[in-house]
C-alpha cells in the first residue's frame, strides 16, 4: 500500500508504521478490528486465520499503540460530528474559502506535493475571483428588447407623462417619434458645431 508523503511524515514524527496509523485512523472513525487490519494491512490476508488474529492481538495490545489510537480518536472527532444533514449549513464566500485554503496549506510540511497543491488551488481560487471582479466591473451589458413596449425607456417616458398629466404615447407611434428625435438631435449637433 502507497501513501501520500504527507501520511508518511505524519507517521514519521509520531513514530509508527505508515500502516498503524491508518490502522488507528480507520479504528477511530469506526471501522471493525477485523475490518481495519484488513485494509490496513493487507498482505497478511495470505496469512491463515490464526496468524492474522496473532498479528492483529500483538499490535493492538501495544500501548504505543493503545495511545496513538487515543490520539487519533480526539483527532478524527471532527470527522464523526458531522451529520450529513447540510440543511443549516451556510455557504462560504469564495474569500473564506481561499483564506481556510491557505492556512490548511501553510500547516503542511515545506517542499510536500500537496502544499503545492493547495497552493495551486489557491491561486485558480483568487485568480478567478479577481477576473470576476474585473469582469462584473468592467463589463456594462445593454439590453435591446425586440418590442417597443418591452423598453424600459419607453415605460419610463409613458409613466413620466402620465405624472404630467400628458398623452402617453402607443408603441406603433415610436417609428415616427424617432425619426422626428433623429431631425432635433442633428440640428443640435449642427448648431454645436460637431
Amino acid at each position: 500500500m502507497e501513501l501520500s508523503s504527507v501520511k508518511k511524515s505524519e507517521a514519521k514524527k509520531l513514530g509508527v508504521s505508515v500502516q498503524e496509523l491508518v490502522l488507528a485512523d480507520l479504528l477511530s472513525i469506526g471501522y471493525s478490528d477485523n475490518d481495519a487490519y484488513a485494509i490496513a494491512y493487507p498482505e497478511d490476508q495470505q496469512l491463515n486465520f490464526s496468524m492474522q488474529q496473532a498479528n492483529r492481538k500483538k499490535i493492538m495490545s501495544r500501548v504505543a499503540f493503545m495511545e496513538l489510537r487515543e490520539k487519533r480518536k480526539i483527532s478524527n472527532a471532527n470527522i464523526l460530528e458531522f451529520s450529513g444533514d447540510t440543511a443549516d449549513i451556510d455557504l462560504i464566500d469564495t474569500e473564506t474559502t481561499a483564506k481556510e485554503i491557505l492556512k490548511i496549506a501553510k500547516r503542511m510540511p515545506d517542499g510536500s506535493k500537496e502544499r503545492g497543491e493547495m497552493f495551486m488551488k489557491y491561486a485558480d481560487l483568487t485568480r478567478k475571483n479577481d477576473a470576476a471582479t474585473e469582469e462584473a466591473m468592467d463589463a456594462i451589458q445593454f439590453y435591446f428588447p425586440i418590442k417597443c413596449n418591452q423598453c424600459p425607456l419607453f415605460d419610463a417616458y409613458n409613466t413620466f407623462v402620465r405624472q404630467k398629466g400628458g398623452r402617453e404615447i402607443r408603441p406603433v407611434e415610436m417609428e415616427a417619434i424617432i425619426a422626428a428625435a433623429a431631425q432635433i438631435m442633428e440640428k443640435a449637433r449642427k448648431k454645436a458645431g460637431n
